[in-house]
C-alpha cells in the first residue's frame, strides 16, 4: 500500500483498536483492524499508525488508542489480496482513505464495547484464532509525503 501524507491533517477524533502488524516503513506501521460495522459484525480493514517510540509489538496484537485522522492510499485492494490467501476474512472495507492513528498509547486493560476492538473479538468468536507469523512480510508500505 502506498499511503499519501500531507503537511495538515484535521483530527476527525480518538478511537480504541485493536491491530495487528503487517509492514513498516521508518515509524510508520501498516495494521489490519477488525472493527465492528454493524451488530456482530467484523469488518476488516486496514489503518496506518504513527509509532515514533517504538511502543508497537510486531509480533503480537496490540491495544491501543490513539487520534485519528484519514489519509489517502493506493493499493488497498492488492494488500487485501494477499491477506485472504493466508487469513479469512469475512467482510472487507472498501476505501480509497485509510485512518492514520498518531498519539497513540498502549492499552493495558482495552474497553471491549468499542467498535474497534468488539470487531477483533467477533472475530475471534467465529474464527477462533489468528496466526500473525503467517501475515509478516505479506505486504509492504510505501510513504509519499506532500509539501
Amino acid at each position: 500500500m502506498k499511503v499519501k501524507l500531507k503537511s495538515l491533517a484535521k483530527v476527525v477524533g480518538e478511537e480504541e483498536l485493536a491491530v495487528i502488524p503487517l509492514a513498516e516503513n521508518e515509524y510508520f506501521i501498516e495494521c489490519l483492524n477488525f472493527y465492528e460495522d454493524v451488530e456482530g459484525g467484523r469488518q476488516a480493514r486496514l489503518v496506518v499508525i504513527v509509532d515514533k517510540y517504538g511502543i508497537i509489538r510486531q509480533d503480537q496484537i496490540n491495544f491501543i488508542k490513539g487520534k485519528k485522522t484519514f489519509v489517502d492510499a493506493i493499493g488497498i485492494e492488492d494488500d487485501f489480496k494477499k491477506i485472504q490467501s493466508v487469513l479469512k476474512l469475512d467482510r472487507i472495507a472498501r476505501m480509497f482513505k485509510v485512518p492514520l492513528y498518531f498519539d497513540i498509547e498502549i492499552l493495558e486493560k482495552p474497553d471491549v464495547s468499542k467498535r474497534g476492538i468488539k470487531g477483533f473479538y467477533n472475530y475471534l468468536s467465529v474464527h477462533k484464532e489468528i496466526d500473525i507469523g503467517k501475515l509478516k512480510g505479506l505486504v509492504s508500505l510505501s510513504i509519499e509525503e506532500s509539501i
